[in-house]
């Protein structure tokens, strides 16, 4: 190789070498750009990719695609590769402010501008009289530099959404020329829990295949859990009807069984949660640990099908690998976060809701709450599992608070109450 090739090469080299950062393959600069026009009440949304190979397309179900107008926009699919995720940037971002910055994560189903910019709607308001904003606008208006992810899959793996938080954590840090001591705080909702606490809890090292994942980089000061599945879910498992609605109004959404009874037929449903790749990653077998199948588990044939759901087997409904199959083929996730517990050097706070119907369905006169009611619950997680702090603290990390408020799943990210505790939490201000 002549010496002029060879200098060409090694600075090619450098330049890649400069261009990546942690232990996947981010580039610390954006693929896309959405400007302040079609991003708002977002300042900018920058598409951001990790080129890791353990990075993989995650299949979407049709009622689970990126069907935001400016998310597809941004991604610019509706189907984007898991390399792929946004950073969303709050206007005021960049301000000079003393105030620690703060990164907000979504949670199954949802993104940041529904979870945060928008609550009341999936689809874009005009953003100019947003009438119900969320807790981006509040936090902006309190002085807070705020940022938003939304990952490429709304039910995708737990793991690979970690790896992405902390490239987001990486790029907030560049944008903001924080230097070696630089921390974010972290407001996370529901699902968007699993993606910090794997992060947090560095357990990664424990999966050989995702060995390759970025370790915790110490580059969190505080997270705040809302509404988050500390000790996992069980409900594809816990309730029969629960498949036969989700099939009945082609909800997007996991189910239990691997073959089911449906208006006549069977439908093969195998291969159907690797549409969720992320959902059996939370899930945890609570009738062990202590609730109880109640009315809504009930199946007319003795309960036959009740158990075979939940414990495995098949009946003249359906055909069952069981929880705790589905718990051990996914690696006892919930388990292993639970033992290893996050980081003590960071400072977290729990709210959760007790509202139990998070709907109501109207026959003739009367309506029908519908929610979790097989125990204490925010209509969508049972309470014992919201508030499980030992799963935290396992390592000597500190549970500053815990706070509850009566209203369900998603009033946790939208109600004045839960808001002015999350601000409290960031900023120490004691509001209990």
């Amino acid at each position: 190789m002549k010496k002029s090739a060879v200098v060409v090469f090694a600075i090619a080299i450098v330049l890649m070498a400069t261009s990546f950062s942690f232990a996947g393959g981010f580039i610390d600069k954006p693929v896309n750009v959405i400007g302040p026009e079609e991003a708002a009440p977002w300042a900018k949304i920058e598409c951001l990719s990790d080129a890791a190979p353990g990075f993989v397309f995650e299949e979407f179900h049709p009622q689970c695609k990126q069907t935001h107008t400016v998310l597809k926009s941004a991604f610019m699919s509706e189907e984007p590769h898991s390399k792929y995720f946004l950073l969303h940037y709050a206007p005021g971002w960049d301000k000079k402010t003393d105030k620690t910055p703060v990164l907000l994560v979504h949670g199954a189903g949802s993104h940041a501008f529904h979870s945060w910019a928008h609550p009341y709607f999936m689809q874009a308001p005009d953003p100019k009289n947003i009438e119900k904003p969320g807790l981006m606008q509040f936090l902006v208006e309190k002085g807070y530099p705020v940022f938003a992810i939304t990952f490429s899959h709304p039910h995708g793996d737990n793991f690979l959404q970690a790896q992405q938080l902390a490239n987001a954590i990486g790029r907030i840090k560049t944008v903001l020329n924080g230097g070696a001591d630089f921390k974010v705080d972290i407001v996370c909702h529901s699902k968007g829990a699993m993606a910090t606490r794997i992060y947090l809890s560095d357990i990664s090292d424990q999966y050989e295949k995702y060995k390759w994942i970025t370790p915790f980089k110490n580059d969190v000061r505080k997270v705040v859990f809302v509404a988050s599945p500390l000790r996992g879910l069980d409900t594809s498992y816990r309730y029969y009807a629960y498949s036969l609605t989700v099939m009945l109004k082609d909800i997007g959404a996991p189910m239990a069984p691997k073959s089911l009874v449906y208006m006549g037929g069977i439908i093969d449903l195998k291969d159907y949660n690797k549409k969720f790749p992320g959902q059996d990653q939370m899930l945890n077998n609570w009738v062990r640990d202590g609730i109880d199948f109640n009315r809504q588990s009930y199946t007319a044939d003795m309960n036959l099908t009740m158990h075979a759901l939940y414990n495995g087997g098949d009946t003249t409904l359906l055909c069952s690998e069981g929880i705790d199959s589905a718990i051990k083929k996914s690696g006892n996730v919930i388990e292993t976060l639970c033992r290893k517990g996050i980081d003590p050097s960071v400072t977290a706070f729990i709210l959760a809701g007790t509202k139990q119907d998070i709907d109501n369905i109207q026959i003739g006169p009367w309506k029908i709450p519908v929610g979790e009611m097989a125990d204490h619950s925010d209509g969508v997680l049972f309470l014992k599992s919201a508030i499980y702090k030992r799963g935290l603290t396992a390592r000597g990390a500190k549970v500053e608070a815990v706070k509850t408020v009566k209203t369900h799943h998603v009033g946790l990210i939208v109600l004045p109450e839960a808001l002015n505790f999350i601000e409290g939490a960031l900023s120490g201000r004691d509001n209990n």
